[in-house]
């Protein structure tokens, strides 16, 4: 599937493991694979969420304030059950940043995908081959991750007002080629 990837895919998905790593995850989520599309600054996929009304420097500061109300692998699931408990899980982060110092880095070395994330990039080839493109670029990444319905992804767009079926739409109607 990866032969599949432009130049720009794929430079999309080697930084989504540096963007895990610099974040301190121990794993590579669809979160880290938005932000690295964000930051390619470039391409159909930044082009589409700007014509959207998602800039990518506004939606990149947007995905970290997300990021950082949902910290590790718990979810707002996660941090209502705790809150019913009287435990208000971003405080306990914040704690335990300051007491260590910040999140923890990640060792040098490969970061494995969530299984999330590998159904996103799958989907990313679904996708494509939806639109009748023999090529998985950065707008197919894009519905990817809106497609395996990562709750980060989806609160990041949905504060741009940006549903996945307008999204659909609006890369559906770009001019789309390989490079």
């Amino acid at each position: 599937m990866f032969e599949r990837f432009t130049k720009r895919a794929r430079a999309v998905v080697v930084r989504a493991v540096e963007e895990a790593r610099d974040a301190g995850s121990p794993e590579v989520r669809p979160e880290h694979v938005l932000e690295s599309i964000l930051a390619e600054g470039d391409g159909v996929a930044v082009s589409v969420l700007a014509e959207l009304g998602a800039p990518a420097d506004e939606a990149r500061r947007l995905l970290r304030d997300v990021r950082a109300r949902r910290p590790g692998t718990l979810d707002e699931d996660d941090a209502e059950a705790l809150r019913v408990l009287g435990i208000d899980l971003d405080d306990v982060v914040r704690r335990i940043d300051r007491t260590l110092g910040g999140p923890a880095r990640s060792p040098r070395g490969q970061l494995p995908f969530t299984r999330t994330c590998k159904k996103a990039l799958e989907l990313s080839l679904r996708e494509a081959l939806r639109l009748g493109d023999g090529f998985i670029g950065t707008e197919h990444l894009l519905l990817g991750l809106v497609r395996s319905e990562d709750r980060v992804v989806l609160e990041t767009l949905a504060a741009f007002d940006i549903a996945p079926d307008r999204l659909r739409a609006a890369i559906a109607a770009t001019e789309r080629r390989t490079g």
